[in-house]
């Protein structure tokens, strides 16, 4: 054979017929990889916080449309008048505050949140004990 100048090349070899097509075979399944199973953690965490924060909500609005316009009861010898947004104990207003979550927070218990008027008007009853609920000074 006759050697090569740089500016000629070699022959290409004759082309050959492609390969059968191997059979059909459905590709396996890809497997969950980290980043997927981290963000459907993540979002289960978000459904049951949200789940969480909404409980008490739920379940003051069932409360209080369950007693309707109002509703009376004794408790440890104490009458007490709740509503929707109100509450009296032996006649005399428990001054009640709503809070964003659905729940009041009462003038005798300022550091806790009751899910209904008819919870905190209990739990004021169970820390006054035996004293009366005094009247506010202001708007006298």
């Amino acid at each position: 054979m006759a050697a090569l100048t740089p500016l000629e090349h070699a022959p290409l070899p004759e082309a050959t017929s492609p390969a059968p097509p191997a059979p059909s075979v459905p590709p396996a399944p890809p497997r969950p990889r980290r980043r997927g199973v981290l963000g459907a953690l993540l979002a289960l965490t978000g459904l049951a916080g949200t789940a969480g924060a909404l409980t008490p909500l739920l379940r003051t609005s069932r409360e209080n449309t369950a007693t309707g316009a109002g509703a009376t009861e004794t408790y440890r010898g104490r009458h007490l008048a709740y509503g929707p947004d109100w509450a009296t104990i032996d006649g005399r207003a428990l001054h009640l505050m709503p809070r964003a979550d659905g729940g009041f927070i009462s003038s005798v218990d300022h550091f806790t949140s009751y899910p209904s008027t008819r919870a905190a008007a209990r739990a004021a009853v169970d820390e006054l004990g035996g004293a009366r609920l005094s009247t506010p000074a202001y708007g006298a």
